[in-house]
């Protein structure tokens, strides 16, 4: 077995127009880039979440397509499909409060649960969203700043809530799952 990529090795690498991210030390190459559903629930998310921060009067943004580097035992460069930082500038970005991924047929089990751990190592983040790209599904993980993670919320139709208390949130899942 090789011995793990570094995220200054990773960031050397030259995957062309590929995505690609560092998970536990490992590259992973997207097989191609999303399918629009995948693409239109990240810009529905993005949309609600956006109008919470607005109502809610929060110094925060939602950020797509961008990354985050997590140094644990095993380096990680993420991309998770949406982000939202708050208490940036116009210099700065913030820290990043919450991260979402929309799963995709290609998203291994073993891979996400790496995903999920880096996330959770990471002290500013307080919610994780994961949702599946098929149907109106949606997991969240939250905590308080400071306190251990509460087991993951499960959002099983799009009659559900998700509720996000940092951004004073409530986001009807059929807001995100519109068609």
């Amino acid at each position: 077995m090789a011995a793990p990529v570094t995220l200054e090795e990773f960031q050397a690498m030259d995957f062309g127009d590929r995505r690609a991210e560092l998970i536990a030390g490992v590259v992973v190459v997207a097989p191609g880039f999303p399918p629009s559903r995948h693409g239109q629930l990240v810009a529905l998310l993005g949309v609600c979440l956006s109008r919470a921060i607005d109502e809610s009067g929060a110094n925060c943004a939602v950020e797509v397509g961008t990354g985050l580097d997590i140094r644990l035992e095993t380096d990680f460069s993420l991309g998770p499909d949406l982000m939202v930082r708050c208490d940036g500038d116009a210099d700065t970005p913030g820290e990043p409060v919450l991260v979402a991924e929309v799963l995709s047929p290609s998203n291994t089990a073993a891979e996400m649960m790496q995903k999920l751990r880096a996330y959770q190592a990471v002290e500013t983040i307080t919610d994780i969203l994961v949702l599946m790209q098929d149907r109106a599904y949606a997991e969240h993980w939250s905590r308080r700043p400071g306190e251990p993670w509460a087991a993951p919320e499960r959002l099983v139709d799009a009659d559900a809530v998700l509720r996000v208390a940092r951004l004073d949130a409530a986001i009807p899942l059929s807001a995100v799952y519109r068609q």
